[in-house]
């Protein structure tokens, strides 16, 4: 240890216990969350690699603590109370709107541990403050440095992490009520063997559209594009993806997996009596629209495509010379850690592989980056049609241009599944 003072070693030897104790409580959580309460239908080796990288990462951190200065100690407690509150904190929300169930409970204990550390990294500084004397101006040379490169960290390092966290540990909501009485709940297996839940609606028109929501996975957000498309007379299946609303999985907010939901949910389809269409039609949101131009690449029996709001899933789809590229790096790599999943294809390259499946993309002006984007899936791809609106918020088009939205998609529904010269099932 630094210090020789024995009253100095003392107290270092009191925060190396507080600090190995909430860290520990952490750990716990980590291993109830991927191993003992994981997702319904999650294989236990899923989630091993993260678990064993966040182990590691924790014992070293417990290694180095009591032999660096106190500076260091404080940003290693606060980096620790950062990622396990980030965790934590989601199920804490699952817990104020949900009943407590699976991990969250050890995710309240891994909340106070979080907090502990917080304060903890709060009061080394306090605590040791004068025990190497230094100049004045060094030593404000020395706080604006650490302010300086804190703000790095935190932004390129911490930030991303914590929103890889996020977007691969989305608690389950619960979904209410279906769009209208009509519809019928429903399961089926993605091709991937989960088993997913979602409503039906069936077909007055030969033909049937699977309705794929956005990051937050369930189908609570797409129960008008369901109704819209239900009054046009298709058969409609809403789903929740896997890991969210009453569907086996682990959630991840950028689709990565979902095409194999999106498999299943056309196989699905195509079973039904009352669709007698040969290929189904797919209008996804956000999330679910980048979803849908990869199935389309790869899967025939999905014949049209309407992609409201499609963005970027990987950073191969980042736009060129982005600032923020080395904090969207470090989002995927979390992303992939703690998922155990990996994106796709860059989105360009399906677009160009989906022709000549007609494909219509909806772009909006309220997320950086949307309208560039979807410029040049437009240009990647030979049977895209590009909507621009560049007035209108995030796949919110259906009620900011109500009339246009409903007729642009049921046409481009109609062209491509119910004109008589594709070929019908027997």
């Amino acid at each position: 240890m630094l210090q020789v003072d024995p009253k100095h070693r003392r107290s270092t030897l009191m925060e190396h216990r507080i600090f190995v104790a909430a860290v520990a409580v952490g750990l716990v959580h980590a291993v109830d969350d991927a191993v003992v309460n994981r997702q319904p239908g999650v294989e236990i080796t899923q989630h091993l690699v993260a678990l064993a990288v966040v182990g590691i990462g924790a014992l070293l951190a417990v290694w180095v603590f009591p032999r660096v200065r106190p500076g260091l100690r404080s940003a290693l407690a606060l980096t620790a109370g950062v990622l396990v509150g980030a965790n934590a904190a989601l199920h804490l929300l699952h817990i104020a709107v949900a009943n407590l169930q699976g991990s969250d409970l050890t995710g309240a204990l891994a909340a106070v541990a979080a907090l502990v550390l917080v304060a903890l990294a709060g009061y080394i500084p306090f605590r040791h403050r004068g025990e190497r004397p230094v100049r004045v101006v060094h030593r404000w040379a020395r706080r604006v440095f650490v302010v300086v490169i804190g703000l790095l960290v935190a932004q390129f390092v911490l930030v991303p992490v914590v929103i890889g966290m996020v977007q691969t540990h989305k608690f389950r909501e619960h979904v209410g009520d279906p769009p209208n009485p009509d519809f019928r709940a429903v399961s089926f297996r993605s091709s991937d063997g989960l088993r997913l839940s979602g409503w039906y609606l069936p077909s007055r028109n030969g033909a049937a559209v699977v309705v794929v929501g956005s990051a937050g996975g369930d189908r609570t957000g797409s129960k008008r594009h369901a109704r819209l498309l239900g009054r046009s007379g298709y058969g409609v299946l809403t789903y929740d993806a896997r890991g969210s609303g009453e569907s086996e999985g682990t959630p991840n907010g950028w689709g990565w997996g979902w095409e194999d939901d999106v498999d299943g949910a056309i196989d699905f389809l195509q079973d039904q009596p009352d669709v007698t269409v040969d290929v189904v039609g797919g209008l996804g949101l956000s999330t679910g629209a980048d979803v849908l131009l990869e199935v389309a690449a790869h899967n025939r029996d999905l014949g049209a495509v309407v992609a409201d709001g499609a963005t970027a899933r990987s950073f191969a789809d980042k736009p060129p010379g982005a600032l923020d590229a080395p904090l969207m790096w470090t989002m995927f790599a979390s992303g992939r850690l703690f998922s155990g999943e990996s994106p796709g294809e860059p989105l360009t390259e399906v677009v160009s592989a989906a022709a000549p499946t007609p494909i219509l993309l909806v772009a909006s002006g309220s997320l950086p980056g949307e309208l560039f984007l979807n410029d040049r899936y437009a240009a990647a791809g030979p049977s895209t049609t590009l909507w621009r609106l560049p007035d209108v918020s995030h796949t919110n088009a259906i009620n900011q241009r109500r009339e246009e939205y409903q007729r642009r998609v049921i046409a481009h529904f109609d062209g491509a599944l119910l004109d008589t010269d594709r070929r019908r099932r027997p």
